[in-house]
Parts: structure tokens; sequence; C-alpha cells
């Protein structure tokens, strides 16, 4: 039941048939259930959020409707991309937050208005301080790599921003392992949450083989 245009982004793309967790995740999303995810990185959990929010977002309300919160720029920036990919054909507008990086860009783009928002906590906070992001139409809030971002010392910063959402959003929270912080996440901030085991307690990306040479000095 995807969008044509949709359809249409994900033929561009050159993905023709979805992985578990995008199977897992769509059609939940689009009850409006709130989810934890477990899945380890590289099974496509980007689209597996991106492709329901994407779908679901207003084209005609330029005011951010999603926001996706993520470890790094690095992964911040990665987010971003797929999701300008899969909603080209809808003209939806993704704007990128992270430190580092010339501020005043972030802010012109925000007051131009943005549909989604893709970003690391502490940038993300700054630009709600500054009065330049609002989230009270957020419909959509995601934690990416949730588990890094607790372990990096994030989980003030998230409650924060979860505070500035409304009460009626779904959360979604992705993460290769669910450690006590994220449940008590979970218990503080989601709505009955599903929770979808897909990786069980591997962790790694099975595609990668790790090898190591030990070495003299």
């Amino acid at each position: 039941n995807l969008p044509r245009e949709i359809e249409a982004a994900l033929e561009d793309m050159g993905y023709f048939t979805p992985t578990p967790v995008q199977s897992a995740v769509y059609e939940k999303v689009m009850e409006g259930k709130d989810l934890m995810v477990q899945s380890r990185t590289g099974t496509g959990k980007t689209t597996a959020f991106g492709l329901p929010i994407v779908s679901s977002v207003d084209p005609g309300k330029r005011v951010p409707q999603g926001i996706i919160l993520t470890p790094t720029r690095e992964l911040a920036l990665q987010v971003s991309r797929e999701l300008q990919a899969l909603s080209r054909q809808r003209g939806l507008a993704v704007e990128t937050i992270y430190g580092g990086a010339p501020i005043g860009k972030q802010i012109d783009a925000l007051r131009a208005g943005v549909h989604i928002v893709a970003g690391t906590p502490g940038r993300v906070l700054d630009l709600i301080g500054r009065r330049c992001l609002d989230l009270k139409n957020v419909r959509f809030f995601v934690l990416d790599e949730c588990d890094e971002m607790l372990s990096m010392g994030f989980q003030e910063d998230i409650e924060s921003i979860l505070d500035e959402t409304p009460a009626s959003r779904q959360t979604l929270l992705f993460s290769a392992t669910i450690p006590e912080g994220i449940q008590r996440l979970s218990r503080r901030f989601m709505r009955d949450p599903e929770t979808l085991k897909l990786s069980g307690d591997f962790v790694g990306v099975h595609e990668i083989r790790h090898t190591y040479y030990s070495i003299p000095g």
C-alpha cells in the first residue's frame, strides 16, 4: 500500500524486495503503534522507519512532522540522504542538524520550512533553545542507534527533546541491543510499545568478516 511516488523512488534507488525489518515495521507504524525494534546495523533500518514517515507526512505543511535523533553527524547525514531519496517525488524538505557545522545555514533552512529533521541531540537542543526549531507538530519521533546514544551520555538530552514534542506523537526506538536505559525511556515516553526482536543477541553485521593479525611491536 505504498504511495505511487514512493514506489517510483524505491525503483530509482534499486530497491525491489523489502528486508525483514522493513516488512515487520511498515504496517505497524502505519497503524499508529509505538515500536521498540532490535535490529543490527546493516539491515535496512533507515528505510524501515523512513518509508512510513515519508508516506504519512503532509507535504502541504512545511513544519517539522518527523524528527530522527542519531548519535553521530555521519549517521544523521546518512539518514537525511536516504529520506531525501525516498521522498524526492513527494517534494518533502529534509534538514540535517548537527554540531561542527555553521548554525546559520541550519537556522535559515528551518525558517524556510522543513518537513523532517535528522540530527544529533546537542545541536537539536541548541536550536530548540534559540526558538528556531519547534517540535509541537511532530508526529513521528525516532531514536536511531538508541543504545549508542545512551552509552554516549545523551539520555538527559533525549528526554529534554521528547518533552518538547506532543504526547500524541508516535515513538520508534531502533537499537542493536535493548539495555535497561532504553526500557526506562520506553516506560516514560511510549504508549503500550510493541517490541520487535529481529536480531536476537547477535549485534554484528553478517556481511562483514572480522580478521585480526597479531604482530610484534
